[in-house]
């Protein structure tokens, strides 16, 4: 009798610890592993050079070369004070923007910065941004701000094992940049919300709600986030495809664009100078940058690497390292 009790006992302690607050953040840990899983595992300029079929190739010849675009991680500007929900909205922003198949990113090693860099009071340091653009050679920028995250929490008073319904919203601000025009071009705000119900013990620890929030914030974050992805495809389009020259031998010019971004052998493009950058004499504020002036033409003449091309000299000259080249 004694022995079918202790087994009694056991067998309702393991369910009690099949119900500790690990299991509150079951659910979210599937999701993002089914949800990444579906991700290819790359998303930088030599990712995916190759591997698109015939048709898929002919497609995205159609569309016209692709944009580079440098995104920053978002700035967390909320009281819940956790570094990796900025980092987060960045990498599901770019993440949104790479399963388009249009647009490419500069390699993640070379950026040391983040979007509350480029801050400050509550203005964004425009030239700064811009020539950190052009110095990673892309054609926009963005940077991004959480503006607010709230938290709610309904659960039963009573019983050891308590039914609790947890849910998030927040609010995420994006800004782009043309960095040809030294201007911004885009300004968005989107909501996000999440909500999941689980079991919890009535003596849950600190940092198991702490961490269950995290990820519930986190779920909010990439719905709003996939709101921005349109967004930010639609104010790409309004600007003008860019390259420029990377090195100059002989009668021979190097691009920093190739196969990868989308041009073909063939293509024309004009050259101009980058323009300069205007500035008010009296207030000392950014302004933009102004038109380059017209040098010439090159033809893509063959393709180096995975996004790199050699062009010819069609016309013009006097060309630089540094000049910007577009579609003719």
């Amino acid at each position: 009798m004694r022995s079918l009790k202790i087994l009694a006992l056991l067998v309702a302690c393991s369910t009690l610890l099949s119900l500790l607050p690990g299991c509150v953040r079951s659910d979210a840990y599937k999701k993002d592993r089914d949800f990444y899983e579906e991700t290819p595992s790359g998303y930088y300029a030599d990712s995916d050079a190759g591997k698109l079929d015939e048709n898929g190739k002919r497609l995205e010849r159609l569309k016209g070369p692709k944009k580079k675009v440098l995104v920053f991680s978002f700035w967390n500007d909320t009281p819940i004070l956790e570094d990796e929900l900025g980092v987060f909205a960045g990498e599901e922003l770019k993440r949104g923007l790479y399963l388009t198949k249009r647009v490419l990113f500069p390699d993640d090693k070379r950026i040391s910065s983040a979007t509350k860099d480029f801050v400050q009071g509550d203005r964004v340091q425009t030239a700064q941004l811009v020539r950190e653009g052009r110095r990673f050679g892309v054609s926009s920028v963005v940077v991004g701000r959480i503006s607010k995250i709230k938290f709610r929490q309904n659960r039963e008073e009573v019983g050891i094992l308590r039914e609790a319904e947890s849910a998030s919203v927040v609010d995420i601000e994006m800004k782009m940049f043309d960095v040809a025009s030294g201007r911004e071009v885009a300004s968005y705000k989107r909501s996000g919300a999440a909500s999941n119900t689980a079991r919890v013990v009535f003596a849950e620890d600190e940092l198991s709600q702490k961490e269950a929030r995290i990820d519930l914030a986190k779920e909010a974050i990439r719905e709003a986030v996939a709101h921005l992805v349109p967004d930010a495809l639609s104010a790409m389009d309004k600007m003008d495809w860019q390259g420029r020259i990377a090195k100059l031998m002989g009668t021979k010019v190097y691009l920093n664009a190739g196969r990868a971004s989308g041009l073909l052998s063939g293509d024309i493009l004009r050259v101009l100078s980058p323009g300069e950058e205007i500035v008010d004499p009296v207030s000392k504020v950014f302004l933009g940058r102004s038109e380059g002036l017209l040098k010439g033409t090159l033809e893509v003449s063959e393709f180096i690497g995975t996004d790199s091309a050699m062009a010819t000299i069609h016309t013009g000259g006097n060309f630089q390292e540094g000049d910007v080249v577009r579609l003719y």
